[in-house]
């Protein structure tokens, strides 16, 4: 073997390649135009002085790409690896079987290293060959705890429930929760939405609760009308225990609320509150870049006397520890204890503020503060203020404001991918919806032996006929095959349970078969037409794989069956409705006609989304509303065409074949990312 240069022109794809299909290749085309080519191409000599690729089949699809693109010329030096020719299905088959996908842990660590050295989310996306999306979920992760990240690593929690445990950035909570919630229960792996509800829905413990001293302690919570109990179990039986959470939610609110108006007066063009830190959220945003200026001299005394008051706390501190000590005693009397935790409180009181009172060293050019904002968000260790955030689409704006002063560095370059728009869903969503149609569909099927007959012969028909075959099945049973059967998974937890209920049922219906070929066909053949029938309705069925739109065969299909949507589907915080804008849930709900009026409206949409959801999943069940993507058209055409087909039953027997336009193919479903590096490519 050696290692070489060749022109890109010289090669040519192998037909010994094990992984003939490249797939898409624009993420992998994109990061090599990036970094450039990363690892060597695997070629062999053919017999016309051209060298056929057997290992980087995608990596040379992508630099193919980018010659159409203009962006390489046709001669590009490809650095490759010569191997003999009688070597390369082994070397195919070497790359393609042994190489492994990154760890999301990996990712992780790999996205956040990029991110803190000034990379866009767009540049990390292209560099590893994933979209956007993927590296804002993967930096989300930043929060999570130490313990959950090893256990992530080893697959012991998933994606979706390390996100919903990072809706607190409090770690000794997500692993408290997660050892409560999240092992396996009676009905399957831990809910992503019971482990947020669990997270959020803690009980409001003035000693540990960091909102509390942010509002002005319990005593501002009883001053605005709050009621508190004692807890009689706790040390001294004195500790409180608000029990008004909301109006606790309020004062902080307000608080907030008063900060925001605050900052708005320095220049900024927006500030956001946010309940909670979303790390992928906050990765999003660019930074404005920033200079450092003098305090102000009345900032300058005040920062000095809280020091000077640290150091006093400090002193008074050592003096509690040192009289314990000179009485021998290893622990504080309760007194002695109970001023060693109020020096604790106001020091870590003092800490913020400066960090606050500082805060304002840092200055940004005015010009461009207007195109640009300030996150506010109370956390654990305090009020955390990030001046100076730029959003994707103010990215230019903010730029020109800066007049080649500065620069913006991190976020995205582009609109925040797989957020939805008010008026639409997400990808995941609209194929998960697709999903349960399919799924639906297939159930129905099965239970139709004549229309599963018809559609076996029509892609018969159609194969035989072309070769190109656009029927709402490719007859594989199997998770090889295209379409929604296999790219529009169901992703909510009660879909995924009737998929693997409809899966065990179709097993079952075969399990007393025998296995041995010869004794399998012996017992088919003795077996009665009807059940025969039933086995293959049932696999046909399993093979469908409908068309997104209502058209062609699987309009026909659909008819034939008598299929509606609505019988087999009904929206829940799960599978929709928590899952879409607030204003696609009330659409809903007077879609469905369960809007009493404009007042009913107005006040369903002051509700928290989590609230709107449940209500509007109460609302609608039994209504027979279904998201749009997945409705089943009303057969007016049939009705008006019956008629007439009665009174010429040789027409409807033998109907004369009408020339037609072929009926538009379905749209390719969204492929899956591209993988992680050019080195698994």
């Amino acid at each position: 073997m050696s290692t070489n240069t060749l022109p890109l022109s010289q090669l040519v794809v192998s037909p010994k390649n094990v992984r003939p299909e490249p797939g898409d290749v624009i993420a992998l085309a994109a990061s090599i135009a990036a970094l450039g080519l990363l690892q060597n191409l695997v070629v062999s000599p053919t017999e016309n002085g051209t060298y056929q690729v057997d290992a980087g089949g995608r990596r040379f699809a992508a630099l193919s790409l980018l010659v159409e693109q203009g962006k390489i010329a046709d001669d590009f030096p490809v650095p490759v690896m010569m191997i003999p020719a009688e070597e390369a299905t082994a070397a195919s088959l070497a790359e393609n079987v042994q190489r492994e996908a990154m760890n999301p842990v990996d990712e992780l660590n790999a996205f956040k290293q990029l991110v803190d050295e000034g990379f866009t989310i767009d540049r990390v996306a292209d560099t590893f060959g994933v979209t956007p999306l993927v590296v804002q979920r993967r930096l989300k992760l930043v929060a999570a705890a130490p313990e959950l990240l090893e256990l992530y690593r080893a697959d012991g929690i998933s994606t979706d429930q390390m996100l919903a445990l990072c809706s607190t950035d409090d770690h000794e909570v997500q692993v408290k929760v997660w050892n409560t919630h999240g092992r396996n229960t009676w009905n399957g792996p831990a809910k992503p939405a019971d482990l947020r509800r669990a997270i959020l829905t803690r009980e409001v413990e003035a000693d540990r609760d960091h909102r509390v001293p942010f509002i002005g302690g319990v005593a501002a919570y009883e001053a605005a009308g709050g009621e508190v109990r004692r807890d009689l179990f706790s040390t001294d039986g004195q500790a409180a225990i608000l029990t008004d959470p909301e109006l606790l939610n309020k004062l902080v609110a307000d608080k907030l609320e008063a900060t925001k108006e605050n900052l708005l007066a320095e220049g900024w063009g927006w500030v956001e509150i946010w309940p909670t830190w979303n790390h992928s959220a906050a990765y999003a945003f660019g930074t404005l870049s920033s200079v450092a200026a003098d305090l102000p001299e009345e900032t300058v005394i005040r920062i000095a006397a809280l020091n000077e008051e640290a150091e006093q706390l400090e002193a008074e501190r050592e003096k509690l520890h040192e009289a314990a000590e000179d009485r021998g005693d290893d622990y504080l009397t309760d007194a002695e204890s109970e001023r060693d935790d109020q020096i604790d409180e106001r020091k870590n009181a003092i800490t913020a503020e400066i960090k606050l009172l500082e805060s304002a060293r840092v200055q940004y050019a005015p010009e461009a503060m207007p195109s640009a904002g300030v996150i506010l968000c109370l956390q654990e260790s305090g009020l955390r203020i990030e001046r100076g955030k730029v959003k994707a689409a103010d990215r230019e704006t903010a730029k020109a404001g800066l007049g080649g002063a500065g620069e913006i560095t991190g976020g995205r370059e582009t609109e925040s991918a797989g957020r939805p728009k008010g008026d639409t869903v997400s990808d995941a969503l609209r194929r998960s919806l697709l999903g349960h149609r399919n799924l639906a569909v297939q159930e129905v099927a099965a239970q139709n032996v004549n229309a599963m007959k018809i559609l076996q012969a029509c892609w018969t028909v159609k194969d035989l006929r072309s070769g190109i075959n656009d029927t709402p099945t490719n007859l594989l049973i199997s998770s090889n095959g295209r379409g929604t059967r296999n790219g529009c998974p169901i992703t909510d937890d009660a879909g995924k349970a009737k998929a693997d209920a409809f899966r065990e049922a179709c097993k079952t219906a075969i399990k007393d078969l025998p296995t041995a070929d010869g004794k399998l066909w012996e017992a088919l053949a003795e077996m009665k037409p009807a059940q025969l029938d039933k086995i293959i309705a049932l696999g046909v069925a399993r093979s469908i794989s409908l068309d997104e739109n209502n058209t062609g065969l699987t309009a026909k299909l659909l008819e034939t069956l008598g299929f509606d949507m609505a019988e087999h589907f009904e929206p829940t915080a799960d599978n929709y409705l928590g899952r879409v804008s607030m204003k696609l849930i009330v659409e809903a709900l007077n879609e469905a006609k369960q809007v009493k009026g404009e007042a009913d409206s107005t006040a369903l949409l002051s509700m928290k989304k989590g609230a709107l959801a449940a209500e509007a999943e109460k609302r609608l069940a039994g209504s027979g509303w279904v998201p749009k993507g997945i409705r089943t058209p009303k057969q007016k055409a049939k009705k008006e065409a019956e008629p007439k087909a009665k009174a010429e039953p040789k027409a409807k027997a033998q109907p004369k074949a009408k020339p037609s336009k072929a009926a538009p193919k379905a749209k390719a479903p969204a492929k899956a990312a591209a993988e992680a590096t050019q080195a698994a490519a």
